[in-house]
């Protein structure tokens, strides 16, 4: 496809009728001209992620929306269509990342302006219709216009397109101006596999003879298989292309795309709100790097806003994270203004907000992104400094890559010189290419220059490869599929097309029947169409063994393997009375469902089983309604989150579904969780469980749900092109989702729901783990437990009091799990049983408290006795002691003068440090000074409360020490803290201030 730059000397010819050919006026006359001329319905611009296509990691070009229809999955929405698509190209196939900015009309954002017809319209209307468009509303001369088409292609297996040829001849198109072409530039593909075609291509000439590509129509005939192949489809389709940005420069009459009305006002935002940079010339020389700055900003920033309006997040996108990244640097080293991003976004919403109203509408949620990011950022190069002076040093070659911010970049980089000196090759391996990318988060266009710098190429065709399996392979199916296995289990699927079975019918796992308050799950009646043995190899038959684990494909199965974050099931297939087969794991390759499990034989039995045997399958209904009410629960604690933090953004980028519990992972931009919003998340989904809310699934199609406004999806996950799953729950708290998980249909199912742990509440991706159904009822329960045992604790022998709290902290931690911070009612309960022992303390413990006060405070008066400034200590007792007493111990003694105490109990360090208000010094606080022993100990400063500052009391966090060198430890610390005392505190004497305060109470 032919595409050179558009010269200055056309400005000329076309400068008194450009006048009304904004951007704008453009694509409306496009839209409106298929629309009103030609019947066409008008589509809105789908999401720049495509919500169905695992190849392609953004939307590419103008017919993805439509590629289910191509291939005969969805029905068409209409016969005809007309829309303007954004699309990104910044990864796979089509990826113009390195020449933005280093010419005129390369992007990384794009819009395509296209017609298509499903079935309707075919060579001879589309191309009329082009023709027509250009030479009427856009005013272009034929004589200046040139069409190709394609010659051809003997390993393709297709033959000259005479019909095109002949079809722009009766249109009136000289000869002279129709050339053929061969493949790379007349047959179309989206990506490695997919629709495609033979395409003609008009291009316009410029005054030097040069050509600029500005429509191509693609007649969608094919389709390139995973193996190479290209197939017939079943029907033909057109799909046109042009460009708004090429086209727009054409008939402006500029230079190039970025001088145009949609790349000038956002080059006029960066040069007025830029520092010691010279205006934008519109240089294309090698030394033009400022010029180079500008365009790539601009380009850079209409992607990023493109993206983050369409809600896709930097979390769940290493593409658009590492480009905001290249932005910031830019916007901070070349144009030192790091908010220009912001800027750009507000600049962008004039210039495309009529078009695409979500960027308008987005606004708030976009900006707080690129704050958030723009932070990260700057934190990210403060790391990243030390890192990369090493990683030079070992390896100089990587200085002339600077310009990379990525956090993984010097331990990639090292396991690349690592992996390549033991390969013989001048090939970058497609599994360490892969490798760089998904484990270290290398960009394609990173590991391209690394390539380039050592002189190697890249395998793209096993990277690719892997890629695409990586994004449609099941995770159990990945972890069973090793070298072997995976070989044996292809074989196995092929053996199994041949016999006519293409997929197992999974769709009576969401089966079941309510009975009163019952749910009840019906065993499922199929027929055993494989049976692999341990290693995968194929048997027609076998004698069932107890000891090895088997494979099983039945035709059908009710069995829900792990997707969607949802755990599988277990249970049973039934052969007879006396074989059985114990199911314990089940995952799906390329559409067919494995079991995996071992034969449990009730008595000695001769008998066989073979393909063909009629089994029966049943799973376990207690696992599987305890997983159905913890889904649900995911989709309200979603919902509850998002409704609790409505000033937020949030994007929900994982989940865990277990029959014991489920876990909820967000990315959490503004209003960070807290105490607080947990419980009231709380508060809305108990509303929604006693109004007993309505759970419904609803089975649609991709091209419907453009018609169900407000649903949620998971970012990066890929969907199927039909039987989506929408998962409704009706108000008071309304949520709508894709899941292809299993639901109970009504809230009351729950009973209860708690969060019992968060992770990384504060930070921006926090997890919340929870408990529903019967698990939420047994902590509610302990948490009673707790309330009932500080309501009878003055009348309750110490020693039970102790014993029940402990009793209820096991039960609960079994109950509630690990991992993360206890949160909600937990954290309280918790709370509530350290006070409750705290209470509870036996006497003995009460008088070696009494003795280890009167310790402390025979140590401060005697150095008052003595004339001492300060007073350091270390309480001998402490070791008899419980840790908490320790602490409200070193709080007592006199205060009249600063005093840094120490105490051991039980293998736990504490301390604390106080100075009187009037002894406080800029140098001397009692944070300052206890801060000196944190090194010594390895620990932090515990926060301030509301009582108390850290000027003058500072307590230091608990700290695990061995007892072997806890007397040395504390001596070190001691030393430090009475030297960073005489140097700091200042001169006070104590009687005198006594006797003023004295006088004054007198």
């Amino acid at each position: 496809m032919l595409r050179l730059q558009v010269l200055k000397s056309r400005t000329r010819n076309f400068s008194q009728r450009r006048l009304k050919s904004s951007s704008s006026f453009i694509r409306n006359t496009f839209i409106d001209y298929f629309k009103d001329n030609h019947g066409h319905k008008h589509i809105k611009s789908s999401s720049v992620v495509p919500l169905c296509d695992p190849t392609v990691p953004f939307v590419n070009a103008g017919m993805n929306q439509f590629k289910g229809v191509f291939l005969g999955v969805v029905d068409a929405p209409c016969s005809r269509a007309v829309n303007s698509q954004k699309c990104i190209r910044v990864g796979g196939k089509h990826n113009d990342l390195d020449l933005v900015g280093m010419d005129g009309h390369h992007h990384t954002f794009f819009e395509m302006l296209g017609n298509w017809s499903f079935g309707d319209y075919y060579k001879k209307e589309a191309c009329q219709m082009a023709w027509n468009l250009l030479l009427g509303p856009y005013k272009l001369k034929p004589e200046n216009l040139l069409v190709t088409y394609f010659e051809g292609d003997a390993i393709i297996g297709l033959q000259e397109d005479r019909e095109c040829r002949d079809i722009w001849k009766e249109i009136g198109v000289q000869s002279s101006h129709i050339k053929a072409h061969g493949a790379r530039d007349n047959f179309w593909e989206m990506g490695l596999t997919g629709p495609c075609g033979p395409c003609t291509e008009i291009h316009y000439i410029n005054p030097d003879g040069s050509l600029t590509e500005i429509w191509n129509i693609v007649f969608i005939q094919c389709n390139r298989e995973a193996d190479g192949s290209v197939t017939a489809l079943r029907r033909q389709h057109v799909d046109t292309g042009m460009g708004l940005e090429r086209m727009t420069a054409l008939l402006q009459g500029v230079p190039s795309n970025y001088d145009t009305d949609l790349f000038r006002p956002l080059i006029n935002v960066i040069e007025k709100n830029s520092k010691g940079v010279s205006p934008y010339s519109a240089s294309y020389k090698s030394d033009a790097a400022v010029d180079r700055a500008y365009r790539r900003l601009a380009d850079h920033a209409r992607m990023i806003g493109a993206c983050l309006a369409d809600g896709v997040f930097p979390s769940s996108s290493l593409n658009l994270k590492q480009i905001m990244r290249k932005s910031f640097k830019i916007s901070s080293e070349v144009f030192q203004n790091p908010n220009l991003l912001s800027l750009l976004y507000n600049e962008l919403m004039i210039t495309l907000g009529d078009t695409y109203p979500e960027l308008v509408s987005r606004e708030k949620e976009a900006k707080l992104i690129i704050d958030h990011e723009n932070d990260s950022y700057i934190k990210l190069r403060e790391n990243l400094a030390k890192k990369w002076r090493d990683l030079v040093k070992m390896y100089p070659e990587v200085e002339e890559l600077n310009d990379v911010d990525l956090a993984g970049f010097a331990l990639g980089y090292k396991e690349f010189k690592e992996s390549m000196s033991k390969v013989n090759s001048s090939i970058i391996p497609g599994e360490l290419v892969f490798k760089l990318y998904d484990t270290h988060g290398f960009q394609e266009d990173i590991i391209e220059r690394i390539a380039k710098l050592n002189n190697l190429e890249i395998d793209k065709k096993g990277f690719w490869k892997l890629l695409s399996n990586h994004k449609s392979r099941h995770k159990t199916a990945f972890k069973e599929q090793t070298t072997k296995k995976g070989i044996m289990f292809d074989k196995a699927i092929e053996k199994l097309n041949e016999n006519g079975i293409k997929k197992t019918d999974d769709q009576p796992k969401y089966d079941f029947t309510e009975l009163g308050d019952e749910i009840l799950f019906k065993p499922l009646k199929s027929k055993l169409v494989a049976l692999l043995n341990e290693d995968g190899e194929w048997l027609d038959f076998s004698e069932p063994c107890e000891d090895k684990p088997y494979y099983i494909v039945s035709e059908s199965s009710n069995f829900f393997c792990e997707e969607g974050g949802q755990i599988a099931d277990d249970g049973l297939i039934h052969f007879n009375g006396n074989v059985n087969f114990k199911v314990d794991s089940v995952f799906k390759i390329r559409d067919i469902i494995f079991h995996k499990g071992n034969f449990v034989l009730n008595k000695v039995s001769d008998s066989y089983v073979k393909l063909g045997n009629s089994v029966v399958l049943e799973i376990n209904r207690e696992k599987r309604l305890n997983v159905m009410i913890n889904h649900t629960g995911v989709h309200l604690l979603n919902a509850a989150i998002r409704k609790v933090l409505p000033n937020s953004v949030i994007c929900q980028t994982g989940s865990s579904v277990t029959d014991k519990y489920f876990t909820l992972n967000l990315s959490v931009y503004g209003e960070k969780l807290s105490q607080k919003v947990v419980l009231e998340a709380q508060d809305l989904i108990k509303e929604s469980i006693e109004s007993n809310a309505m759970v419904q699934t609803k089975v649609i199609d991709s091209t419907q749900l453009s018609s169900e406004p407000g649903v949620l999806t998971v970012p990066g996950e890929t969907y199927p092109e039909v039987g989506i799953r929408l998962v409704t729950i009706a108000p008071p708290l309304v949520s709508k989702e894709l899941c292809c998980g299993t639901h109970a249909r009504r809230a009351a199912a729950l009973r209860a729901l708690c969060v019992v742990r968060v992770r990384g509440a504060r930070g921006h991706a926090p997890a919340l783990s929870a408990l529903a159904g019967h698990a939420a009822l047994q902590a509610r329960e302990l948490f009673c437990r707790a309330q009932k045992l500080a309501e009878v604790i003055e009348l309750a022998d110490p020693e039970r009091v102790k014993d029940e709290a402990s009793s209820i902290k096991k039960e609960l931690s079994e109950l509630c799990g690990e991992g993360g911070a206890p949160y909600g009612e937990y954290a309280d309960c918790l709370q509530l049983l350290a006070n409750l022992q705290k209470k509870a303390t036996n006497k003995n413990d009460l008088a070696l408290q009494a003795i280890a006060q009167s310790e402390v405070q025979e140590a401060c008066q005697n150095a008052i006795r003595e004339g001492r400034r300060f007073t350091v200590h270390f309480l001998r007792c402490s070791y008899l002691m419980q840790s908490e007493a320790v602490r409200d111990t070193l709080g007592a003694g006199d205060r009249r003068l600063p005093a840094l105490l120490l105490g051991c109990a039980g293998g736990v360090v504490v301390a604390t440090a106080r100075v009187p208000q009037e002894m406080v010094t800029p140098m001397f606080t009692a944070e300052k000074w206890l801060s000196c022993l944190l090194p010594i100990f390895k620990a932090t400063i515990l926060p301030p409360t509301s009582d108390r500052s850290l000027l003058t009391h500072a307590e230091m966090s608990a700290t695990k020490v061995s007892l072997i060198n806890c007397e040395q430890l504390v001596q070190d610390s001691m030393r430090v803290a009475i030297k960073y005392a005489q140097s700091h505190v200042k001169e006070f004497d104590v009687d005198k201030e006594n006797s003023t305060q004295n006088r004054q109470q007198n």
